[in-house]
């Protein structure tokens, strides 16, 4: 299992550079690539990703995102997988060229600079754990591809508003659909944080009595959960634009981004450790 694991870390950024490159192909030269290639390379990355994750927790015998850099993998396999399941539901590659070399830079990072066997977490076989973290996750995953959304919607409104129909207008979806992804992963990102923090809520009352809610992770968390109901209650009362709503969502992709660098700093304890 081991060698399988060191094989798999080599071959993963691999397997994820392949899947930017099909998608940049399809851009470039549509008619010399089979319109399902980026998609089959895109799967086989997230095969490639979800044998590494089985290979790393069986060693472990703990779920594989115990330090900071597989929690990093996990959350590109995430992220990898909420845009292949809207590829295939929309039907359109047109946004891959965008979305895929984060979760191909996250997977880099992680495999590059990560402990090369996983290490194990004293609190890991708690209860909690996963039913924190696979919601935590799964919901920055889901922040981090909204975010995303939200900027292709503003980049897309910003060249029509400017009479500028170049590549970026033919090959991305209309406002509209770019609109109902973008809302659709916030939603989904909502939720998942409202679980990732109730079970937080209930973790901390028990194993972390040092916790307090001004730690720079959690208080970004809270902050980023205040953001993300604001288009609910837009959407409610009528008064919300679409770009309100991308303005919304890349707002908290950055500062989802910015909770993941602050746990660097030397000074900054993460859930009651340094």
């Amino acid at each position: 299992m081991s060698e399988l694991n060191d094989s798999l870390r080599v071959l993963l950024p691999m397997f994820y550079l392949a899947a930017v490159f099909a998608y940049w192909l399809r851009v470039e030269m549509t008619d010399r690539q089979p319109k399902g290639m980026p998609i089959l390379v895109t799967a086989a990355a997230l095969l490639t990703h979800l044998l590494l994750l089985i290979a790393r927790g069986v060693m472990l015998g703990q779920a594989p995102w115990t330090t900071y850099y597989d929690t990093l993998s996990a959350l590109a396999f995430v992220m990898t997988v909420t845009y292949a399941l809207v590829e295939l539901i929309s039907r359109s590659p047109s946004t891959g060229l965008d979305l895929m070399p984060y979760p191909f830079l996250l997977v880099t990072i992680a495999c590059a600079f990560g402990p090369a066997q996983p290490r194990p977490f004293t609190m890991g076989d708690h209860r909690h754990f996963v039913l924190h973290t696979v919601p935590a996750i799964g919901g920055i995953a889901a922040i981090l591809v909204s975010g995303l959304y939200g900027m292709l919607y503003i980049r897309l409104e910003k060249a029509m508003r400017r009479k500028r129909f170049g590549r970026l207008f033919a090959r991305l979806p209309d406002l509209g659909t770019l609109a109902r992804m973008n809302y659709a992963a916030l939603i989904v990102g909502l939720v998942l944080v409202t679980a990732a923090i109730g079970w937080g809520a209930a973790w901390y009352g028990e194993l972390f009595r040092r916790l307090r809610l001004t730690e720079p992770k959690i208080l970004l968390t809270l902050v980023v959960w205040c953001i993300l109901l604001l288009p609910i209650f837009g959407k409610l009362t009528r008064r919300w634009t679409d770009r309100a709503t991308a303005l919304t969502s890349l707002v908290s992709m950055l500062l989802v981004v910015v909770s993941m660098l602050v746990t660097f700093l030397p000074f900054v304890s993460f859930h009651g450790h340094r």
